[in-house]
C-alpha cells in the first residue's frame, strides 16, 4: 500500500522563502542553500517542501522564488495549504486522496502564517520616496 502524505506551510518555511526572495532581489540569481542562506537544520531539511507549494524552483544558478512565491511573500497571492504528495507526485486539491483526510486543503494568505509585513526592495524605495518632504 502506498500512502499519500500531507505537508503544511509554516513560519519556518516562510522564513526560508524570505531568505531566498531577499537573495534573489539583491543578486538577481539563484542561491545555494548552504553557502548563501542562514537556515536552521529544520529549514534546510524541509526546504524542498516549498516546491510542493510552487513557491521556489531549482535552476542552474540555484534556488529562486517563483512568481507565485514572490506574490505570496508580498501578500498578493494565496496558496493552497496543505498539499499532498503521493510518491514523487504532488496531488491537486481535488484528488480523491483528500476524501479520507481530516485536514482539507484551503486557500491560505501569508498573514495566516506570519504576523508582520514583508517588503521587497522596490516597495521600500517607493515608501521612502513618498515619505520625503
Amino acid at each position: 500500500m502506498v500512502t499519500a502524505y500531507s505537508h503544511n506551510i509554516n513560519a519556518q518555511l516562510v522564513h526560508a522563502l524570505e531568505q531566498v526572495a531577499k537573495h534573489y532581489t539583491q543578486y538577481s540569481k539563484g542561491c545555494n542553500l548552504q553557502k548563501d542562506l542562514v537556515l536552521t537544520k529544520n529549514q534546510y531539511n524541509n526546504f524542498q517542501k516549498l516546491q510542493y507549494f510552487k513557491l521556489v524552483s531549482n535552476t542552474e544558478t540555484g534556488w529562486v522564488p517563483t512568481q507565485l512565491g514572490m506574490g505570496f511573500m508580498n501578500g498578493d497571492n494565496v496558496i493552497i495549504n496543505p498539499v499532498a504528495t503521493f510518491g514523487k507526485e504532488i496531488l491537486d486539491q481535488f484528488h480523491e486522496a483528500w476524501d479520507t483526510s481530516e485536514n482539507k486543503p484551503k486557500i491560505t494568505h501569508i498573514s495566516k502564517i506570519r504576523n508582520y509585513e514583508w517588503k521587497g526592495r522596490e516597495a521600500y524605495k517607493q515608501e521612502r520616496r513618498s515619505t520625503l518632504f
